[in-house]
């Protein structure tokens, strides 16, 4: 049984209902007490209500059958956070940790009609309260003291994040009734040969009864188990691989429990048969760091995960899986999960070992101290322990990684204490006993490091560029230019990043017309990066020209974070075999707001999602015009060998061609290759031409195009470019063709009243020959041209 209908009282306001999941915040809202949580400054207004206690309460009915079980038990998977809990006026516990599920035998107090009251506490009072007793280092966008409690870091604010510390029930509350006994714990092991794969099975119930029998199905087979434990053989094994390299491919498991020959309880598990690890051997440059697939070294593309939103009442299963879908788009193969969150839901899994995308999992600590003492030890054991087996058994799981950033801090960063005994005791006990303890017992085929970054832990230079995983925040934080990142050569970089304002008509949705402009109070509200539109000014003033109002500061902004993302993309994928990965900050965004993200808070794409789409495509082209010479890069990420040709030139602005060449390649699978290197005196320097690059495969068609200008887009002479669109009907949607008649660079499609889910966006029209692009939509062409809206980046400043 499931307990979805509740009431919460508030302050003066009570028996608000609302239904699982609900939250404060949500509950206020929803009923006209408070003003949108993301509308202009609200955010600011309503961040104290978190100090005071909140009560959430229902009653749910057992029948006479109910109540004969032997056993009835109650289960909270989600609270947040500090919450006593009573049934029928009986404290049943008093619980601090909104990552752990709770689960109570009530069968000596359940009865025909049943109250739950949970009372919560303020989270933002304990903060207070245990800060004054002992000071931790926290991230300084974060509420003081927010580590001291498990509850998710980012609802104290982050530097994409509002100060939302919620209160609330996020995930189901059951009540369960049965006879004899109930599975508990399934665990599964891959032992791989030949045409074949053998798992290791074992279960285990709640109550150990004697006259049970577990039984495993899989592939048409049935094994009983022995003493809890089994094996079955897989002839001719379906293998599952990450996107990009061949097929998901899953099973299904059940572990069936029988009393009597009688079937009393089931679990299923969707299993994906593969071989997946993080290796860390020696080479004779230091260690490599690398996913390796059913024994394919594969180079991660992706980006960092963050939760979909700050109130997680709004999160709903629709919402990832069009997450997930989108990063399909963007051809990743490779999500991370950070540490200053919570744990995703088993739907987040299931749909990453549905769609190919291999989960870097962080334990759920970012950018702060943690004072491990006894209390705090307990729950860290017991939340690994619940999230590991509960995720263990998913075939894109590649990763379980200690902490966010927790090791750099302590070695480099100011104000973190790292130089203090107590620091590091408590650090290398909970990064480097503790939890590879529990990873282990619970989780040994599956890969573990102690933090992101890492060189192998103990504070042995956490930032050496050659083992371990790097952080590079040098362009944007450390204000470097984009070449900053053709300087270094990492072995993975799982963060790096720049900012962009989101989409205009997600800012239209936050913001009062009276206060759209960069710098007004509504637009900072919404920018949680210590002086993050000074410094997108800045850099946006390094490659355009000064944008002539809001909406194309937003595209230059994008503009510019996507190139900047580009530039380190395609560095990383032509230093393929040295460096094995790269995963962006950030994917997306929990609330309106300027960010690193590459799909905003509504699920619009900014420029960096389709640059992502083209520079993580399975094979990829990338332009490296350095001193006096101009290189073409092919990377080819697929398991076959690519035969195709290539194409470059030197043009001017108005299209007239000053030198063109052709010539065959042929690139090796998983490998990174320059097919052709000449002299850039043509075109480096020159503020009216530039140089482009295709590739073609060996049946003629386009497979990917770059465009490099032969100065800043702030000195190029860009011509008023005459762009004619036409719409053809196809399957599916509408077919987009656009003509230019002069270059015209990063052409942006939109459509004022509504939404179009585009294949393709901000692309360059190189040449005279038109550009198709699909558009998914239903809507008629007459509707199509009376909203769209083209512009590119001729546009961006004002033009007396």
């Amino acid at each position: 049984m499931i307990i979805n209908d509740w009431k919460m009282n508030f302050d003066k306001h009570s028996e608000l209902s609302c239904s699982v999941p609900c939250d404060m915040y949500s509950v206020l809202y929803n009923h006209g007490i408070i003003e949108d949580p993301y509308y202009g400054n609200n955010e600011e207004k309503i961040c104290n209500l978190s100090k005071m206690d909140c009560t959430f309460y229902t009653e749910f009915i057992l029948t006479e059958e109910d109540l004969e079980c032997e056993k009835i038990e109650i289960s909270f998977y989600g609270l947040d956070t500090i919450c006593d809990i009573y049934l029928n006026g009986i404290l049943l516990d008093s619980v601090m940790n909104m990552h752990r599920m709770y689960e109570y035998d009530i069968k000596s107090i359940a009865k025909n009609k049943n109250e739950i009251k949970l009372e919560f506490k303020s989270p933002i009072n304990y903060f207070d309260k245990m800060e004054s007793v002992h000071h931790l280092y926290m991230n300084g966008d974060t509420l003081p003291g927010a580590s001291h409690l498990r509850k998710a870091f980012y609802m104290s604010g982050w530097d994409w994040a509002p100060k939302l510390p919620n209160i609330g029930i996020f995930r189901p509350v059951e009540v369960h009734c049965y006879n004899i006994d109930k599975l508990e714990d399934v665990y599964i092991a891959q032992h791989h040969k030949k045409n074949t794969v053998q798992l290791e099975l074992s279960a285990s119930t709640k109550h150990n009864s004697i006259d049970t029998e577990i039984r495993c199905e899989i592939d048409g087979k049935t094994v009983a188990l022995q003493n809890n434990n089994g094996e079955v053989l897989i002839d001719n094994p379906r293998i599952w691989w990450p996107n990009g390299y061949g097929k998901q491919e899953l099973y299904d498991i059940s572990f069936v429990l029988y009393h009597n020959n009688v079937e009393i309880d089931r679990i299923t598990k969707s299993i994906g048969l593969r071989t997946l690890e993080l290796s860390q051997e020696k080479d004779e440059e230091g260690q490599e760091f690398c996913f390796v697939v059913n024994g394919v070294k594969i180079f991660a593309m992706g980006a960092n995960y963050v939760p979909i939103d700050s109130l997680l009442s709004r999160e709903t299963n629709e919402r990832l899986e069009r997450l997930i879908q989108d990063c399909v788009f963007a051809n990743f193969n490779c999500i991370r999960v950070w540490g200053g969150a919570y744990y995703p839901c088993d739907y987040f899994y299931e749909l990453c070992d549905r769609y190919g995308l291999i989960v870097w999992q962080d334990f759920m600590v970012a950018c702060a101290n943690i004072w491990l003492n006894k209390d705090m030890e307990k729950e860290f054991v017991l939340e690994a322990t619940y999230n590991v087996k509960r995720i263990r058994h998913h075939a894109s799981l590649g990763l379980l990684c200690g902490n966010n950033e927790m090791e750099e801090a302590i070695c480099f960063w100011e104000g973190v204490d790292g130089n203090d005994s107590q620091v590091r005791e408590d650090y290398l006990k909970l990064y480097e006993e503790i939890l590879p303890s529990v990873c282990k017992q619970h989780a040994p085929y599956i890969s573990n490091t102690p933090s992101s970054p890492t060189s192998g832990g103990s504070f042995d230079d956490p930032r050496d560029y050659t083992r371990g995983d790097v952080h590079f925040w040098d362009v944007w934080n450390g204000n470097c230019e984009f070449d900053e990142y053709r300087k270094h050569k990492p072995r993975f970089c799982s963060e790096y990043g720049f900012e962009s304002l989101p989409s205009i008509k997600t800012i239209d949705e936050f913001c009062p017309l009276e206060e759209r402009n960069l710098l007004s109070y509504t637009m900072e509200s919404h920018q949680k990066h210590w002086h993050g539109n000074v410094k997108l000014l800045r850099y946006l003033a390094e490659a355009y020209q000064m944008p002539k109002d809001l909406e194309t500061t937003v595209y230059a902004s994008q503009l510019n974070q996507a190139m900047a993302i580009k530039y380190g993309v395609e560095h990383f994928r032509r230093c393929r075999g040295y460096t094995m990965g790269s995963i962006y900050w950030q994917l997306n965004d929990p609330w309106p707001v300027a960010s690193w993200s590459s799909i905003d808070y509504y699920g619009r794409y900014k420029a960096l999602h389709f640059f992502a789409k083209k520079f993580y495509q399975p094979v990829s082209l990338g332009i490296f015009n350095d001193s006096d010479c101009v290189s073409v890069n092919i990377a080819n990420e697929t398991m076959g060998e690519f035969h195709g040709f290539i194409k470059v030139g030197v043009t001017k602005n108005n299209f007239d061609k000053i030198y063109e060449m052709s010539k065959p390649v042929s690139i090796k699978p998983l490998t990174s290759l320059d097919v052709e290197t000449m002299q850039n005196s043509e075109f480096s320097g020159h503020n009216d031409t530039y140089f482009y690059a295709e590739l073609y495969d060996e049946n003629g068609k386009l497979i990917a195009r770059n465009v490099e200008l032969g100065t800043k887009p702030k000195y190029f002479k860009f011509l008023k470019p005459q762009i004619q669109v036409t719409v053809n009907k196809t399957d599916g949607g509408v077919c987009l063709v656009f003509v230019s008649d002069v270059l015209a660079k990063n052409v942006q499609i939109t459509f004022k009243n509504f939404d179009v889910e585009l294949e393709d966006n901000y692309f360059d029209l190189s040449s005279a020959q038109p550009y198709t692009v699909f558009a998914k939509t239903s809507l008629e062409a007459d509707e199509l041209l009376k909203n769209i809206s083209i512009i590119s980046v001729y546009d961006i400043p004002f033009r007396y």
